[in-house]
């Protein structure tokens, strides 16, 4: 399951490896569009 699936399926699992993904530096494989919707939406609410 990619990451984009993951994000659709299962938020918590794919915040998870959202952030194993950035702390290990491997911003490639980063979900990019989605990290950004969500740091703008919790932007929003605040």
């Amino acid at each position: 399951m990619d990451g984009s699936s993951l994000y659709d399926s299962d938020f918590y699992a794919w915040a998870n490896e959202q952030a194993a993904i950035l702390r290990a530096g491997k911003l490639d494989a980063a979900d990019i569009e989605h990290i950004a919707e969500e740091i703008e939406s919790m932007g929003k609410t605040e």
